[in-house]
């Protein structure tokens, strides 16, 4: 009609935006059935028939095992509201409570040992806040090939294998001395007990596992290292 000259320029360009307009309201709702879990075909025959069916057909975006469901029958809820909680068993992630004092010395890579159990893990990711209740940095760690020693939500202990050019060695933590931040044991030599600076990786119930410049042959104190230490510092007399 405006080629004919029927109606005017201004008349045919309004025309055209109030049906762009309609055509974005309808690509919206479209989309909004898709999310609610409408079929392109249960779409399609909607706007055919208009009419909609009293049932309606939920599919799952991953292939998975329901965890948890979130709604009941009869229940009214929300177009976005989460109907189950499904999860993908095939890979499965722990999740770490880092102690603040370690926070240093795990990196992304360090292997995981499931206790009591032969399954490995492999930290993927580490958060970047402390949670401010206990401390801790939470690290999520992949388990390596398929198990079926775990089940989700369950409680684990587990330690953490790193990697190091430095031997490693266990000792008892009372062995321990601490001073301005720093940790040193007490190594017998001919003069009674020289200090060696170690550096402490990890920490087992009442043990600890430090690395240092050592042999591991040498003798330690592992009991009265407080009084060693008042001695090193002048602070008392050597027992």
């Amino acid at each position: 009609m405006l080629a004919d000259g029927v109606i005017a320029e201004r008349r045919w360009q309004e025309t055209r935006s109030q049906y762009n307009a309609f055509l974005s309201e309808v690509n919206e709702h479209k989309q909004l059935l898709e999310i609610a879990g409408m079929t392109d075909g249960e779409i399609d025959r909607l706007g055919k028939t208009h009419q909609l069916s009293s049932q309606l057909n939920e599919h799952a975006p991953i292939s998975g095992v329901v965890m948890e469901r979130m709604a009941v029958a009869g229940e009214r809820i929300d177009i976005l509201a989460t109907l189950y909680r499904i999860a993908n068993l095939h890979e499965l992630r722990l999740e770490i409570n880092i102690p603040h004092e370690r926070i240093g010395s795990i990196k992304v890579g360090d292997q995981v040992l499931v206790e009591n159990t032969p399954i490995t893990a492999e930290i993927t990711l580490l958060g970047q806040s402390v949670n401010p209740e206990n401390q801790t940095l939470l690290a999520q760690a992949t388990i390596k090939g398929k198990q079926s020693a775990l089940r989700a939500g369950q409680t684990i202990n587990t330690q953490i294998i790193q990697s190091s050019e430095n031997a490693a060695f266990k000792i008892p933590n009372t062995a321990i001395a601490k001073n301005e931040g720093k940790s040193f044991i007490f190594i017998r030599n001919k003069d009674g007990f020289k200090v060696s600076p170690v550096t402490v990786i990890g920490k087992q119930g009442e043990e600890s596992i430090i690395s240092g410049d050592f042999t591991g042959d040498e003798d330690i104190a592992i009991k009265g290292a407080v009084a060693l230490k008042a001695n090193w510092l002048g602070l008392g007399s050597a027992e």
